[in-house]
C-alpha cells in the first residue's frame, strides 16, 4: 500500500491523539474485568462464537457469562505487560471517543449484534496492523474463555481430557 507523506502525517497524528485519549483512560481500568468490561467481552463473545452458543436464552446467558469468565481467566494467565495491554485496549474500547473513533461504535449496552460483527471484522481486516493484532488478542481470549471450559466441550463432540487410572504404572517415574 503507497502512503504519501500528508497522509502518513494525518495518520500519525489521529493516531497520536488516539493513544493520549486512551491512555488517560487507561487509568478507569481495574485489573479483573469491571462491569463495562464484561459487557464489552459478553457482547464481543457473543458475535465471536454465534452458532456455537447454545440456542436457547437461558442456557445461552449462562454460557455467555462462562465465556466472559472464562476469558478473564485467560487474560490473568497471561504476563503482567501483556495484561496491561489488554487494559489499554479496554480503556480504549470502553472510553466513549476512542470506541467511536476507533471502533466506530455506539455504547455498548446500544451496540446490536451486527454493531459489533462489523467492527471485528474491520479491525480483522484492517490495513494497520495495532487493529489486526487486538482483533486477533480478542479472538485468542475469548476462544480460549470459551473451549477452555467443559460447557463448551458437548457441542463439538469433545468428551474432556483423558481420565487416567490411579495405579498406571507406566506413567509412574521409573527413577523414582
Amino acid at each position: 500500500m503507497h502512503c504519501t507523506r500528508r497522509e502518513l502525517l494525518k495518520t500519525g497524528a489521529a493516531g497520536a491523539v488516539f493513544l493520549t485519549l486512551a491512555d488517560c483512560a487507561r487509568h478507569a481500568a481495574g485489573i479483573s474485568l469491571d462491569a463495562a468490561q464484561r459487557e464489552v467481552v459478553g457482547k464481543i463473545a457473543a458475535a465471536m462464537l454465534e452458532g456455537a452458543l447454545p440456542p436457547n436464552e437461558p442456557e445461552r446467558a449462562l454460557a455467555l457469562a462462562t465465556a466472559v469468565d472464562g476469558f478473564g481467566v485467560a487474560v490473568a494467565g497471561l504476563p503482567p505487560e501483556v495484561q496491561g495491554e489488554v487494559r489499554q485496549l479496554f480503556s480504549l474500547l470502553t472510553f466513549a471517543p476512542t470506541r467511536r473513533f476507533v471502533a466506530g461504535l455506539p455504547p455498548w449496552n446500544d451496540a446490536t449484534m451486527q454493531d459489533v460483527s462489523a467492527f471485528l471484522e474491520r479491525w480483522r481486516y484492517s490495513n494497520f496492523t495495532m487493529l489486526r493484532g487486538a482483533y486477533d488478542a480478542l479472538h485468542q481470549l475469548v476462544m480460549a474463555g470459551w473451549y477452555g471450559n467443559d460447557v463448551a466441550w458437548p457441542r463439538i463432540g469433545y468428551p474432556g481430557p483423558p481420565v487416567l487410572p490411579q495405579n498406571a504404572s507406566h506413567f509412574r517415574d521409573p527413577h523414582g
